[in-house]
């Protein structure tokens, strides 16, 4: 398999995470993975398509990021950290 990744992921132990899009109502997640450029997440309940771009906060030390979704399966995603925003 051919590694696309612009940065290695490190694996982590399930950060607790949600992801808020700005409609008040956010989705608790996990952090999978992470790396300088983007995160999988990972979804306790089936998820409906998440928009397209969102905020990720990230606990503890509540680290938020702007995230553009890569990749979308029922329980997880891939997103890629937005820069400059």
């Amino acid at each position: 398999m051919i590694e696309r990744r612009k940065s290695e992921r490190v694996r982590i132990v399930f950060d607790v995470a949600a992801v808020s899009s700005g409609t008040g109502r956010a989705v608790e997640c996990s952090v999978r993975n992470i790396s300088g450029g983007g995160a999988c997440l990972v979804f306790v309940q089936r998820q409906t398509a998440l928009p397209h771009e969102f905020a990720l906060d990230i606990e503890p030390g509540s680290a938020r990021r702007m995230c553009r979704l890569v990749w979308q399966s029922a329980y997880r995603a891939g997103v890629q950290f937005v820069t400059g925003c």
